[in-house]
């Protein structure tokens, strides 16, 4: 995290963590109307339906998911390449061996290179477990280079 991230963060904490100004109403109950019968959160919901300001962002996210996913596949002899790297690995792993995993990051739509070891292939589950007992699906590699 940089300083600046760091700075942020400790000024969010303090403007919205700060509940010091309403400690005498906290502890007060919740008013219930004596007039009104409390609205079910099915109707609360509904009342802002026609207001939806997002029209459309489900499909935008099903758009962008598709063409990310694209992106992360590989061509069919580079994906050969890497499935005989992990055939590889997979006859090493109980060395350890220490790799350079290129994979996709599909939260970001990065590809990122990650330098590591390696205790673990399972090609029943399709995973790659690292060192730190993180865990890569084959689905997201596209390089496997041993140091």
């Amino acid at each position: 995290m940089t300083h600046e991230q760091a700075e942020k963060r400790a000024i969010a904490a303090t403007l919205f963590n700060n509940t010091d100004r309403y400690a005498d109403i906290m502890r007060l109950p919740h008013h219930e109307s004596t007039r009104h019968p409390q609205m079910p959160n099915g109707e609360r919901a509904a009342q802002f339906a026609p207001f939806a300001a997002l029209t459309g962002y489900h499909e935008l996210l099903a758009q962008s998911s598709h063409r990310l996913a694209q992106q992360s596949r590989l061509p069919f002899e580079e994906d050969q390449v890497l499935q005989q790297h992990l055939r590889d690995l997979a006859r090493v792993v109980r060395t350890k061996p220490k790799v350079s995993l290129t994979y996709f990051d599909p939260e970001t739509g990065e590809t990122r290179t990650l330098e590591t070891r390696v205790v673990g292939v399972d090609s029943a589950t399709q995973q790659v477990t690292l060192v730190n007992r993180a865990v890569l699906p084959f689905e997201v590699l596209q390089a496997v280079t041993f140091i």
